[in-house]
């Protein structure tokens, strides 16, 4: 199979992206493991776009998300974003996205209040998608490796829904695939999101960039058989949060405005929740809410959900929310490797040590446009690979285990791992610890053999998380600060004198390994912009 544009990944940066290539006159594949869309965390989200608005200024909206990025952003994508938001809403208005200003923000208007707004974007853009005659969409197809030789990209290799291996040959490809919350104990991710672009570049040979950070919602449903969901804003005033003794956390720690914590204060906030959890379950109360609430927007959500949250109070944790760190690009959306290009929460650069609440599906639409554009003007003016593509060879055969393979429960540790030793506030000896749990388990893993499809796209998910989890600890690791959402609790404070950097993490396939590196920030805002050393 051969295509001018291959797209990775079938969320909103994705379809966007597979949108503006065929608009360039290209010809695409979007390829997707589920079914486009739906299967994502755009699906998932509450449709608030961050960017400049008729009372908020572009300069405005760069100095706020790079105050909030702890300068470490690269300014460079946050200027490119502000720059961009007009003509990306116009287009989501083109194609009959409602989106409805307010002060520094975007709000998707869904035309019902018991649908998710992020369900009700990636329904709309799928059916325009779809409609596409230059858009052929492959679902059910397993990417497990980025084509190259030397410094030329080919394509793609996996397998589909019979289990057939694959190559896919293209002079460009866009990675969309989303970032790796789901590797954790607690998340409010698709389960599916476990990293798998962050391994297929690392073993195609691209850096990652500032992976120890990673973004934490504080109020995630975390009661036993309900979903892993977030807990939407705004909330009510009447709700309040309970410690395992009962004692109101809001007024405990001061907070009179829990959206208002959430939104300038969060990961304060998650560390709160978190330190209360220790010592017992953390509950929401809603059972003061007004009657009328239950019918808007986003209490009515939770009318789905078979448990009664009008009478009893529901257990919450922080959850892993946002990979912040990713494969670097420039303002093209171009990787390192020439004919790759990456989009959406797979990418670094925009946020810094902190996202801005909103910047993700911003960050979708302004870079997916731009990949996608990119990538098809890239792939129209170069050749195509031919089919005999010499593939990167693959690591030695494991000794293959014929027992039955337990893939729930090392999916389980892998998670334990990473939210025991990877989570909310670290230290060396919990990094380092978790760090030879790894290791362990990194043996069992490589000794199994799957028996089924399902079994190998379980297992490739897992080899993605084990992976993704060992960058996060390393990185964590040589990182010797607290900064926006990295909590270190034996270096509790923020050191700019020393710490204000980007870490660069370089995998040895052969050894199975990590280089780190430290760059410091090149930011020309600093030299208007008052820094605490």
């Amino acid at each position: 199979m051969r295509k001018q544009v291959i797209v990775i990944g079938a969320g909103l940066a994705g379809m966007v992206a597979a949108y503006a290539a065929q608009a360039e006159g290209a010809e695409v594949i979007l390829i997707d493991r589920g079914l486009i869309g739906i299967g994502t965390n755009s699906a998932l989200s509450n449709g608030v776009f961050a960017g400049p608005t008729s009372s908020y200024s572009p300069d405005d909206y760069v100095k706020d998300t790079l105050q909030i990025g702890k300068m470490i952003n690269n300014e460079l994508s946050v200027k490119v974003v502000a720059q961009q938001v007009p003509n990306a809403f116009k287009f989501l208005r083109y194609l009959g996205i409602n989106l409805e200003e307010s002060p520094g923000h975007y709000i998707l208007k869904p035309s019902r209040p018991d649908v998710m707004r992020g369900v009700a974007l990636v329904r709309k853009l799928a059916e325009e998608v779809r409609n596409l005659e230059r858009v052929n969409i492959l679902a059910g197809f397993y990417i497990t490796e980025i084509l190259r030789e030397g410094n030329q990209l080919h394509g793609v290799k996996g397998f589909d829904k019979k289990g057939r291996e694959v190559s896919i040959c293209a002079p460009a490809v866009v990675m969309a695939t989303g970032g790796a919350g789901a590797i954790y104990l607690r998340n409010d991710n698709q389960k599916t999101m476990m990293g798998q672009g962050y391994f297929l570049a690392a073993k195609a040979g691209l850096e990652l960039w500032d992976m120890e950070f990673v973004q934490f919602y504080p109020l995630v449903i975390a009661e036993p058989h309900l979903p892993s969901l977030m807990l939407y804003p705004p909330y009510p005033r009447e709700a309040k949060l309970i410690s395992a003794s009962g004692e109101d956390i809001l007024r405990k720690y001061g907070i009179d405005d829990t959206y208002e914590a959430i939104r300038k204060k969060r990961d304060e906030f998650s560390a709160i929740v978190f330190e209360e959890g220790l010592a017992g379950p953390v509950y929401m109360d809603y059972r003061k809410i007004p009657s009328f609430l239950w019918e808007k927007y986003p209490l009515s959500l939770l009318k789905k959900i078979k448990f009664d949250f009008r009478t009893r109070p529901f257990a919450i944790s922080p959850g892993a929310h946002f990979f912040i760190g990713g494969i670097r690009t420039d303002e093209l959306a171009q990787t390192s490797l020439p004919g790759l290009f990456a989009c959406g929460e797979v990418a670094w650069g925009l946020h810094g040590a902190n996202r801005r609440g909103g910047n993700a599906l911003t960050e979708c639409v302004v870079f997916g446009r731009i990949a996608g554009r990119s990538a098809a003007r890239y792939a129209l003016t170069h050749q195509e690979s031919p089919s005999d593509t010499k593939e990167l060879p693959n690591a030695p055969a494991p000794h293959l285990s014929p027992a039955q393979i337990r893939y729930r429960e090392l999916r389980h540790l892998i998670r334990d791992i990473a939210w025991r030793y990877a989570g909310v506030v670290r230290s060396e000896q919990g990094l380092k610890v978790g760090l030879s749990k790894l290791e362990e388990l990194d043996g069992e893993l490589g000794e199994t053999a799957p028996q089924t499809v399902s079994e190998r796209k379980l297992r490739q998910d897992l080899m993605s998380a084990a992976f993704v989890l060992k960058a996060v600890l390393t990185a964590s690791l040589a990182r010797m600060e607290s900064r926006g959402v990295f909590n270190r609790k034996d270096f509790p404070q923020e050191d700019n004198f020393s710490w204000r950097k980007n870490s660069c993490l370089v995998y040895d396939l052969e050894g199975d390994d990590f280089s780190v590196s430290h760059h410091q920030v090149i930011n020309p805002s600093l030299e208007t912009s008052e820094v605490v050393v």
